[in-house]
């Protein structure tokens, strides 16, 4: 009855940490296509805001990806155990929208993920030059203010993205 395999969570992790969303294609397609939407739209908002985007974030960021590639596959091995799961269940998991839902936490997690290490960033530029004042304020004001920023940006484009793309409203219920 239940038509939804297991996946191994260590795999997921791993394909995600070296390949970015492209390994969520192993947990299921829209997880897949719903990740590069949301890698793409992060990109590209924060080349066009022009804030700083140190080169090793490249490579920090697939950390996150990895993390949630690994609880991604260990919620679908919850849908696949089939304790008192229905093909309804099922379906929705496979699902657009779902899949949608859970990459905009994604998205949330990439936001405060780089306000973090970009604030860092601009702390230890600011100390490196003898700005001790500055990086002191960047990092009891900045910090906060830019994961505000951009978690209002974001949160506003996947408000947004989600009206496009009509994902449906039970997700919010209670």
């Amino acid at each position: 009855m239940n038509n939804l395999s297991k996946r191994n969570p260590i795999i997921a992790a791993v394909l995600s940490l070296f390949t970015g969303p492209i390994g969520y294609l192993y947990i299921g397609f829209y997880f897949f296509l719903s990740g590069l939407i949301i890698s793409v739209l992060f990109s590209v908002v924060l080349s066009l805001i022009n804030l700083p985007f140190p080169h090793f974030f490249d490579y920090l960021q697939l950390l996150v990806y990895a993390y949630y590639g690994y609880k991604l596959a260990a919620v679908r091995n919850v849908f696949a155990d089939d304790w008192g799961v229905t093909e309804a269940d099922i379906k929705e998991f496979k699902s657009f929208g779902f899949s949608f839902v859970v990459m905009t936490n994604l998205l949330m997690a990439l936001t405060q993920f780089y306000s973090t290490i970009v604030g860092l960033y601009l702390v230890y530029n600011s100390f490196a030059n003898g700005k001790i004042l500055i990086g002191i304020l960047i990092l009891i004001f900045g910090i906060a203010l830019i994961s505000w920023l951009l978690t209002s940006i974001f949160g506003f484009i996947a408000g947004l993205l989600m009206l496009i793309f009509k994902v449906d409203k039970k997700y919010f219920e209670r």
